[in-house]
This record gives C-alpha cells, structure tokens and sequence, in this order.
C-alpha cells in the first residue's frame, strides 16, 4: 500500500510540473497573439487615416469644381453609374485608376454588386489608359 501512495505523489507531480510548462507556453502564445492584434488593429487605424487624410486633401475625392473626365469612356460605364461616382465625389480616370479594394467594395454597394463587372470590365486598366491619353472633357 505505501508503494501505491509513493506512485500517486509521482504522477501528481509529473502531471503539475506538465500543467505549469504548458500554462507557461500558452501564456507566452497568449501574449504574442494580443501583441500581434494590436500592432494589426494600430496598422488599420493608420489606413484609416491616410484614407481620411487623401479625401480631405483631394487626392481621392476630387472636388466638384475640378476639370472632370467623361467617365463615360470607361467601357461598362453608362450615364447613370457615371453620375453615381460623381455623387461618390468620383469625376478623374485618375482616381478611378487608383483605387484601392476598399474604394471598389464601396462603389460596387452603391451601384447594387457590381463589383464582378468591375474587374470583368477592367474600370481601373481602362482608367489608366485613359488617364494617360490624357482624355478629358
């Protein structure tokens, strides 16, 4: 019987000298893993704001009063979706050129899913082409 007691006390030690080390590696993990949120949710934060910061300062939002593009040399892009981006503050190949997922995930709400057709139709390739002919009204 004292050797079954001896055998308990061993395997209750091993078993808390196990738990410790594991407690110690997921801690560890714990402490990287919110390390990693917040380095990623300061690097959104940043976005944000260099997006805010490009709309205010016009390099995304061009104003209303600014020289426009007929947007309506985009294939795909018709009277109404053209005046859609103009109400988004949409008027340059160049901005359409430039956009980002966010930007595209943004339009293709406001014009009910078009996203597929964005791509399909290439908006920002052809942007670009027509940005760099320079055609604009």
């Amino acid at each position: 019987m004292p050797e079954l007691n001896v055998l308990h006390i061993t395997v209750i030690a091993v078993i808390a000298v196990i738990g410790t080390i594991v407690g110690w590696v997921l801690r560890d993990r714990c402490s990287r893993l919110e390390k990693f949120a917040v380095n990623t949710m300061d690097d959104i934060q940043a976005a944000v704001r260099d997006n805010e910061s490009a709309v205010e300062d016009g390099s995304i939002a061009g104003s209303a009063n600014d020289m426009r593009d007929k947007l309506q040399a985009i294939k795909g892009v018709g009277p109404a979706i053209e005046k859609t981006l103009n109400e988004m503050g949409i008027f340059r190949f160049q901005q359409i050129a430039e956009m980002s997922e966010y930007d595209i995930d943004r339009i293709a709400r406001s014009l009910k899913g078009l996203r597929s057709r964005i791509y399909r139709e290439d908006w920002l390739g052809q942007a670009r082409e027509l940005r760099d002919q320079n055609i604009s009204i």
